[in-house]
This record gives structure tokens, C-alpha cells and sequence, in this order.
């Protein structure tokens, strides 16, 4: 039985992950409170002691707001920690798998699903940390794979850690009889946790490198938002979601991913609507 070994196993993306992986793998799931990931020479032992075939790097500084106001701690996780596993990765002879982030295309002016290879100039700290972090990893580990992600959901019933995702977002403003402001200068996907869970031991075999790893979108956030809470059922959706046209006013805001890449590697996801509706729906 192959060996994994999971980072950020309590957070919202690695604790579905140990869950899912444990029936296949032998798997050690280490939490903040096992491995500090800052710290090399604890990573190393770590690893050495385990001997993983794989390392799914999932720990991180994943909330964006707390990266832009605390940037050298922001650093000190997504940039360093990242780069310490890939050094012990390294050591062991461990294939990585680590996640990146949709967040490194905020802040470029094309438009429509962006490649792998699109220019790069994010604007936010949490943004240029993961592309600093994905530059430092492609040196220490050519054969690293680093897997972009959007934005998360799991159903609020879940038993797992939930975030603030979007179906949190649309219930908790309809209980409160609230407004969101949903941007329509805004473009990017929204995939289940669960479809990244179930197409993450694919990506043991990829080739190294960075992967768009999540639902195309081309719709915009307002339209997004006005889809899901219909499906939701919801008595007040349309005075629930107000369309923002006052964001991003000098050019829209897309991270909207185009995923062929990852589909030539036999891996694909619905897009962000038909995944709603697949989960919502039951279908």
C-alpha cells in the first residue's frame, strides 16, 4: 500500500482529503499542531520517518484578507513552507502535489478561461506569494505538480469543516433577510470540494508543473450567484443578490480558468453551473 502524506490535514480541502485517500493509502495526516511546515529540519524529520511515495501539500495561509494584513507570516507559510516540503520532497524521493491558487491570475487583463501560461502580475499578497511559492517549487522539484484551485463549496449539512463558501454566503443572507453584492464585471469558477477530492490521486502521475484544477465559468459573478440561489430554492432570491456594477471599474476582475490542459491529461470537471446543479440537484 502506497504511502501519502497530507499537510493542512484539518483544514477544509485536507480533512476531506484523509477521509477520502485513507481507504487507499496509507496515509499520515499531519494538522499545524504536528508539523510546522516553517521549520526544515522538522519537515525533514517528518518526512524521513514516514517515507512517503507522495506528499499532498495542503497546509497554507488560505484566507486572503489575513495574507494582506499580516504579509511576512503570509511569507513565512505560502512561500517558505511550501519550499521546505518541496527541499524534503526531494530528500525522500516523495512525488509533491501542492496547492496553488486561482488567485495568481487577479490582476490580468485578458479575458475568457486563462491557460497555465498565461502573464502572470497578481495584485493582492496572497496572490503573489502562491506564484512566488509555484516558482520556487518548479526549481526545488521539477517534478512537482501544483494545482491551481477556485474557490470551494461543500454542502452546509456536511460533516466535515466547512467555509465561508458560496451556499453559506446566499443562506445566511436569506435568513437574515440581507443583500449581496454580486460583482458583474467579475468572472471565476466555483467547483465542490468533493470533485477535487475524487480527481486528486489522478494527479500522482502527471507530469511536473501547474495545473488549472477546478470548473471553467463563463458566466459572471452575479449571474453565478442569481443561478445557485434559485437552485436553492430560496423564498426572497430576487431581492436576496443586488448586481454591483461599481466594482472593478477600470477592467473586469477574471480568474476564470481554461482547464484543457488538464483535460489532454484525462482529468476534467463540469463547469461551474452544471456543478451546482449536479450537486443541488442530485443529478
Amino acid at each position: 500500500m502506497s504511502k501519502v502524506l497530507i499537510t493542512g490535514a484539518q483544514g477544509f480541502l485536507g480533512v476531506r482529503l484523509a477521509s477520502f485517500l485513507k481507504h487507499k493509502y496509507e496515509v499520515k495526516a499531519c494538522s499545524h499542531a504536528d508539523l510546522d511546515i516553517t521549520d526544515f529540519e522538522q519537515v525533514e524529520s517528518c518526512l524521513k520517518a514516514f517515507c512517503p511515495e507522495f506528499v499532498v501539500h495542503c497546509a497554507a495561509i488560505s484566507d486572503t484578507g489575513f495574507s494582506q494584513s499580516h504579509p511576512e507570516l503570509s511569507m513565512e507559510v505560502n512561500v517558505k513552507g511550501t519550499a521546505n516540503i518541496a527541499r524534503a520532497c526531494v530528500e525522500v524521493g516523495a512525488k509533491l502535489i501542492y496547492m496553488s491558487s486561482d488567485q495568481v491570475y487577479n490582476g490580468t487583463h485578458l479575458m475568457g478561461g486563462l491557460r497555465e501560461d498565461a502573464p502572470l502580475s497578481p495584485q493582492s499578497v496572497y496572490g503573489n506569494h502562491k506564484l512566488s511559492a509555484e516558482q520556487q517549487v518548479s526549481v526545488i522539484a521539477p517534478d512537482a505538480v501544483g494545482l491551481r484551485l477556485t474557490w470551494m463549496y461543500d454542502l452546509l449539512d456536511s460533516p466535515f469543516k466547512l467555509n465561508r463558501n458560496i451556499l453559506y454566503n446566499l443562506q445566511q443572507a436569506s435568513n437574515a433577510n440581507q443583500t449581496i453584492q454580486a460583482a458583474v464585471r467579475e468572472y471565476r469558477g466555483i467547483t465542490w470540494v468533493w470533485d477535487v477530492v475524487h480527481r486528486l490521486p489522478m494527479c500522482f502521475e502527471l507530469p511536473g508543473g501547474a495545473y488549472n484544477f477546478g470548473c471553467e465559468n463563463d458566466e459572471n459573478s452575479y449571474s453565478t450567484f442569481m443561478a445557485v440561489a434559485r437552485m436553492l430554492n430560496l423564498e426572497n432570491t430576487d431581492s436576496l443578490i443586488s448586481k454591483d456594477e461599481l466594482r472593478f471599474p477600470n477592467y473586469p476582475r477574471n480568474l476564470s480558468m481554461n482547464i484543457d490542459k488538464l483535460r489532454h491529461a484525462g482529468i476534467d470537471f463540469p463547469k461551474t453551473i452544471e456543478g451546482f446543479h449536479r450537486v443541488l440537484c442530485r443529478e
